[in-house]
Formats: C-alpha cells, sequence, structure tokens
C-alpha cells in the first residue's frame, strides 16, 4: 500500500489557499455595497425594531385592560329583590340599581350588561316558584360576552347559597345535592404560560430575517442585472459558486443583524412588560440571546440564498421584489397556520427549517432545555440545503439567458 503523496496534498492545500485570497476582494466588495445601502439598513434596522415594540406594546395593553376593566351592570327593578343587586356587587363588577329605563339606550350609555327584574318576582319567589331574569346584552360589543360569564358565575353562587339556606332550614343536609364538590387547580408552569403569550414571537423573528435581507438581496442580483454590473463581474476568471456564495454571506449578515436586534430589543423589553400579573418569569437573558442569534444564522444563510435564487429567475427588479415579498409572507403564514392546528412537531419535524426554528426559540424564549443533539442535526440539514441552494444558482449563473431575463 502506497502512501500519500505529499506533493499532491501541497498542491490541493495551495490551490485552496488560492481561492480563498481570490475570493477576498469579492467579499469585500458585496459586503461593502450591502451595508452602504442606506434604504437597506433603514429597513432592516426599522423593522427589527418595530415589532418588539408592538409585541411589549400590545400585550402591556391587553394585560392591563383585563385587570383593569370593570363590569358595569343596570338592575331594573332591584325593588323587588334588593339583596340581589346587592349581592352582585364585587371587585370587578359595578352594580347601579336604576328605577326605569329601556333597556336598549342602557347599553348605550356605557353598561355592559342590564338585568330586568319582573314585577313578580318576589311574590313568586315566597311562593318557591321560579321567577325570571331578563338579561340584555349587546352582542357586537366586544365586552359583553366577558361581562356576561361573569355575571352568570356570580348568579350560579348566590342560586347555590339560595338553594342551601332552604335545604338546612327544613332540616336538609346540603350534601343531598352536591354529592361532590368540584376544585379547579391550574398545573401549568411559568413557562408554559410564557409560550402560550409568546407563540408568535418566533414566527416573528423568523420574518425579520426575510423583510430585513431583502432589498440587500434583490439589489445584488436583479439590480446588478439591470445595471449590468452583473456581466463584468461573471466575466472575473472566479467560480461561480463564489459568486453566489459571496453574495449570500453579505445578504446574511443584514438578515441576521435584523434578527438579532429585534431578539436583543425584546430581551431588554421584557422587564417592563406586566408578565408577573400573569405568573410568568422572565427566563430569557443575554446568553439566552446569543444561544437564539447561533440557531438563526444557518437559517439566514439559508433564506438568504433562497432570496438571491428566486431574484435572478425574475424579469425585473421590481418583479423580484414582488416575488420576495410574497415569498417573506409564505412561511409566517405557515408557521401560524401549524400553531393554530397544534400540530405536534416532534421527531422528524425537528430537522425540518422553519419549523425546527420556532420550535427552538419558543423553547429558548421561556427557559426550556433544547437538545443539543438536535439542534446541531437540524442545523446541518438547514447548511446542506444551503450548499444544495449554492450549487444550484452556480448552475443558474452559467446560463447564457440569465443575463437577457431583463
Amino acid at each position: 500500500m502506497q502512501g500519500a503523496n505529499p506533493k499532491r496534498g501541497a498542491t490541493a492545500s495551495s490551490y485552496t489557499m488560492l481561492q480563498l485570497k481570490l475570493m477576498l476582494p469579492l467579499l469585500r466588495k458585496e459586503f461593502l455595497e450591502a451595508w452602504r445601502d442606506r434604504r437597506a439598513l433603514i429597513m432592516a434596522v426599522s423593522f427589527a425594531l418595530l415589532f418588539p415594540v408592538m409585541i411589549a406594546g400590545g400585550s402591556t395593553f391587553m394585560i392591563k385592560k383585563k385587570a383593569e376593566e370593570v363590569t358595569r351592570v343596570a338592575v331594573l327593578g332591584s325593588a323587588q329583590a334588593p339583596l340581589l343587586a346587592e349581592k352582585l356587587g364585587g371587585p370587578g363588577m359595578e352594580v347601579a340599581s336604576l328605577e326605569d329605563g329601556e333597556p336598549r339606550s342602557l347599553l348605550g350609555q356605557g353598561y355592559h350588561l342590564v338585568l330586568v327584574i319582573g314585577d313578580e318576582f318576589d311574590q313568586r319567589y315566597r311562593d318557591f316558584l321560579a321567577p325570571s331574569l331578563y338579561l340584555y346584552v349587546d352582542s357586537t360589543n366586544t365586552s359583553s360576552g366577558r361581562a356576561q360569564r361573569q355575571l352568570q358565575e356570580r348568579l350560579a353562587s348566590l342560586q347555590q347559597l339560595v338553594v342551601t339556606q332552604r335545604l338546612v332550614a327544613r332540616g336538609v343536609a346540603a350534601q343531598v345535592l352536591a354529592p361532590w364538590k368540584l376544585e379547579m387547580r391550574d398545573v401549568s408552569s411559568p413557562s408554559a404560560r410564557g409560550a402560550l403569550l409568546l407563540a408568535m414571537v418566533p414566527g416573528i423573528l423568523i420574518l425579520t430575517l426575510f423583510v430585513a435581507s431583502l432589498a440587500t438581496s434583490v439589489d445584488t442580483s436583479a439590480g446588478e442585472r439591470e445595471r449590468l454590473s452583473l456581466e463584468t463581474l461573471l466575466l472575473q476568471p472566479l467560480p461561480a459558486w463564489q459568486v453566489i456564495t459571496a453574495k449570500m454571506l453579505a445578504v446574511a449578515s443584514l438578515g441576521w443583524l435584523g434578527s438579532l436586534m429585534s431578539i436583543t430589543a425584546l430581551v431588554l423589553l421584557m422587564p417592563l412588560m406586566p408578565l408577573a400579573e400573569l405568573g410568568i418569569q422572565q427566563a430569557t437573558t443575554l446568553s439566552g440571546v446569543f444561544s437564539m442569534g447561533l440557531l438563526l444564522l444557518p437559517l439566514a444563510l439559508l433564506v438568504a440564498v433562497l432570496q438571491i435564487l428566486l431574484a435572478l429567475r425574475s424579469q425585473s427588479f421590481k418583479d423580484a421584489q414582488t416575488q420576495l415579498s410574497i415569498l417573506q409572507i409564505a412561511p409566517l403564514m405557515l408557521l401560524m397556520a401549524l400553531d393554530m392546528a397544534q400540530v405536534s412537531l416532534e421527531g422528524s419535524w425537528q430537522l425540518v427549517p422553519l419549523v425546527s426554528h420556532q420550535q427552538w426559540l419558543k423553547d429558548l424564549l421561556v427557559g426550556e432545555v433544547v437538545s443539543l443533539p438536535v439542534v446541531l442535526a437540524g442545523s446541518a440539514v438547514t447548511l446542506l440545503c444551503v450548499v444544495a441552494a449554492v450549487l444550484l444558482g452556480a448552475r443558474a449563473l452559467r446560463r447564457e439567458s440569465l443575463l437577457s431575463a431583463a
């Protein structure tokens, strides 16, 4: 058995170093063009900071509104049952006893519900009959459903109290009609409640990758073709895969920057969000930001090269913008559909790009442990997709019809 030829190994190593050395000017050119584009930078930064602010502000508003909102109930005919109107009042419910009024007009005056007690209520109640209560609601009011459920719960508890008092007065144990007592106990963990509240965040972080790199990907492909600078670049003694790789790295740098800024802004805004009121503890730290950034790096490369390939296939600069705008919405709709359908994403799903990244980001946001072997395997699959896309793009650059597509 003959040993390896050291001269051949040295030649291969020298060739690789020469190729990398020739690629450095191309990388410098692509990065300078990408980072000098103010429009692309403004889009990446503004979008990256916009959604964390919207999420923090929206969640704060909804939680505060839910905690501070008081149900207003107008009771007509309270003279027939004064104790009923008195017992309904309490925390979260404001009861106003009115002598007269029209239910429709009262609902239009800021009352969520109108409870009408009939004239026969007192007599029928004393006769142990079932007097009627009339509840008027406005179903077009978004708060009416919550108010109706709250009032029905209080009426049910008062009804049970009356039944118990009547049984005790006649020497009958209340347990006769209530053979068991149901107690609700919430066993959800703070991380699970956090995952429910922050369910949309991973999809938005992934969307940031698409939006932040969109302008640069269109400009470096369809834009250069229309400016005829792509033809000059292809005449240089460089392999086509190096051209695609250099453009991919420049585009991915902007997308990755946008996602990192979005993650960092969200983590910094979390202390300002009233998560403690829901029993949710902030689990994401700066180390979590670093971990999420590493997870998104292979995906940023894949998004960048797919955007470049799609832009190269377009007929014009505007056509590329339109196609990429559709591309950035489609993955978000897919991830939202999987969330709404509550599909179990276990096993081989952890190797699918986008889907696996969404699941990993969810876990890291609420402090769950992510399996390192699964992350490495999923990232390897994503990188293989990147390599395949680069080779496909290199093949597309060798077509003469590419420059005449515009």
